[in-house]
């Protein structure tokens, strides 16, 4: 049989994919009379197929094992004899005699593992079976089917015959670090794999053709394989690696579901194929569970105990051309809408959604959403809309008690910003983004800026940050009430350099005994938040070359956007947040481009250093929307 304890050594030395069974049976020949001698062709070099390799070899050290058997035929395909292994031990090269019987003056064909089910079949009409379900306690690995050929008759009639693989396999590296399976018993990993809504059938039963390689699915499959371990459990303390056999019918973009259970604990993630699968190859899969996004841990009980998720606030720019000649109108609204649905964010904030909703969401199919309160069809009197949307995943998110409020102060009349065209003001959704883990969900569009100072003498600033209070004293009630973490997320059309947002927002909710995070500033700013009354801190994308007021930033990451993401811990309560990235999405976003040149700017380095009076030519990004999305990634744990 084969051991994965052995590995290391014999991936040294022989850098080559073996093969071995789980049968143990004797065999009947003269030693070293009439043997095959049983080699493994050298394997193609492979790709990862999702996320980074773990290390540059494709060697997988399995070896020829006591127990194993070949079938073996003649030219003529249709006699066949079965061949057991020859000595004790391991071996990278092994030698096969015939059982019970003498052998082939002149094998030609064999194939691995030999069965019973195969003793009266011709070459062209064997059959396997890759099963979904895998016991692992003694190591060996399953459903892993080859053919050989002779190569070379080594004398005494003997021969050397080289294997080919039938079919692909995964080589799956475990760390379960920083997560609440560290150091837990494994019971089982499972490998689940989707096109679309479809299962993709990687096991089953199967037809083949020892002459040529080629094979038949015989059934509709199991989209799925499960490997389990029970009385001989690996402990993940530290990092585990197994193999399991596929047909190598996945393509790339395939969803793989992959999920590793120990004796306390589940863990989920989702992650896409890189690549298309094919036979004789090995494709690492580095499970390193803190590291993908999708992740959710769940206890005995099911409930999640933690887990990641990823949420979006955009300006998607769509008031009518009438009044926005320059928007993305229908096509860039569709193309907004297709990306946002490729890239799979949990839930997405939307503002500005009037004229070109349908366009939007006809292209989030796998998006569930609230309540469309309609376009801008009056220009001369308020609008009954809000212009707000928001859009959850169908799989694995809920949002449920929407609730609408409408700011009780605003600025600018019907036509400067169009501030009081319609009902701006703020949502509020709670998502369910795991069993038991329920986030309060804030989403907003406030009133545009007047650039007439930076004080509330200002009306236009004034208006802002009354908005700010009423959201904030919105939130902090029902942070205290519901005991449970909050998100902010809109355009705020306010940035910290020209609103005191410290004072209006950080600061009170501070005191009030909340936690609050702004994670732009923290992975951005290095925690300091921009002071107040300077110039503004502009994107690269976003720099229109204002040297008296703006300030050019190193990338578009540095750099503040009016679009804005907090989030708010109650201290005492079972479910906390903690960012771990945030991004202004300007490559997924990005339309077109173009060459720039500016004089005279004052920029701001990587270091946060401010150079002045500088020279500037790049190549500046347009996006379809006037605004890139503000993306952040969230991990939560949940404590009883």
């Amino acid at each position: 049989m084969c051991k994965y304890f052995g590995m290391a050594a014999v991936l040294l030395a022989a850098q080559i994919l073996y093969s071995c069974s789980n049968d143990v049976l004797g065999y009947g020949e003269e030693e070293g009379k009439g043997q095959i001698v049983a080699r493994i062709a050298q394997p193609a070099t492979t790709r990862t197929a999702m996320g980074n390799a773990v290390d540059g070899s494709n060697a997988v050290g399995i070896v020829w094992t006591d127990g194993d058997e070949i079938g073996v035929f003649d030219a003529s395909g249709t006699s066949q004899k079965r061949y057991t292994k020859v000595g004790q031990g391991t071996a990278a090269t092994a030698s096969f005699a015939a059982f019970g019987t003498t052998a082939f003056d002149k094998p030609v064909y064999a194939y691995y593992p030999y069965n019973e089910a195969n003793a009266s079949n011709d070459i062209h009409s064997l059959v396997g079976d890759l099963p979904s379900e895998q016991n692992m306690d003694d190591g060996a690995l399953h459903g892993d089917y080859k053919i050989g050929s002779a190569t070379t008759s080594t004398g005494e009639g003997s021969y050397e015959f080289e294997f080919k693989h039938l079919f692909s396999m995964a080589r799956i590296n475990i760390d379960a670090a920083d997560t609440p399976l560290k150091g837990e018993t494994l019971k089982s990993i499972t490998l689940s794999v989707n096109r679309g809504e479809a299962g993709v059938p990687i096991a089953g039963n199967f037809t083949f053709n020892a002459e040529d390689g080629s094979w038949k699915q015989t059934d509709a499959g199991k989209n799925s394989v499960t490997l389990t371990w029970n009385t001989n459990s690996p402990s993940l303390e530290q990092a585990f690696t197994c193999y399991m056999s596929l047909f190598p019918v996945i393509r790339s973009g395939d969803l793989f579901t992959i999920t590793v259970s120990t004796e306390n604990y589940k863990a989920e993630f989702t992650a896409n194929s890189l690549t298309n699968f094919s036979s004789e190859q090995i494709y690492t899969f580095p499970v390193v569970l803190d590291k993908y996004e999708t992740l959710k841990v769940y206890d005995k009980d099911g409930n999640a105990v933690q887990g990641k998720f990823t949420c979006a606030a955009l300006n998607v720019d769509g008031l009518p051309s009438l009044i926005n000649s320059g928007g993305p109108g229908s096509d860039g609204t569709t193309a907004i809408g297709n990306i946002m649905n490729s890239i799979g964010y949990d839930f997405i904030a939307v503002s500005e959604d009037f004229e070109y909703h349908d366009e939007l969401a006809n292209g989030m199919t796998n998006y569930n959403m609230g309540t469309y309160r309609g376009t801008v069809s009056n220009p001369f009197g308020k609008n009954n809309t809000d212009g707000l949307c928001f859009f959850w995943k169908k799989d694995g998110i809920t949002a449920t008690g929407e609730t609408i409020v409408t700011f009780d102060e605003a600025y600018g009349g019907l036509t400067e910003g169009a501030n009081e065209l319609i009902d701006k003001g703020f949502r509020h959704y709670e998502v369910t983004v795991a069993k038991g883990v329920i986030v309060d969900v804030y989403i907003t569009h406030m009133n545009t800026f007047g650039d007439g100072g930076n004080t509330e003498d200002d009306p236009w600033v004034h208006a802002q940050l009354s908005q700010l209070r009423q959201l904030r004293d919105y939130v902090v009630a029902k942070a205290k009430e519901n005991k449970r973490p909050a998100i902010i997320m809109g355009d705020t059309n306010m940035r910290y350099t020209r609103h005191q947002i410290v004072t209006n927002l950080i600061d009170p909710v501070t005191n009030e005994g909340l936690q609050i995070v702004d994670p732009w500033v923290e992975f951005h700013r290095g925690g300091v938040y921009p002071t107040w009354n300077t110039k503004s801190l502009m994107i690269r994308s976003k720099y229109a070359g204002d040297v008296e007021n703006d300030i050019l930033c190193a990338d578009d990451q540095r750099g503040e956007v009016v679009d804005k993401m907090w989030y708010i811990n109650v201290p005492e309560a079972a479910i906390q947040l903690k960012a771990v990235s945030c991004m202004n999405d300007v490559e997924h976003f990005s339309k077109s481009t173009e060459q720039v040149s500016f004089s005279g700017v004052t920029i701001e380095d990587a270091n946060g250093n401010i150079l002045s009076d500088q020279n500037v030519s790049y190549t500046k990004v347009n996006g379809y929307a006037d605004h890139f999305p503000v993306v952040v990634s969230f991990e939560y744990s949940y404590k009883k």
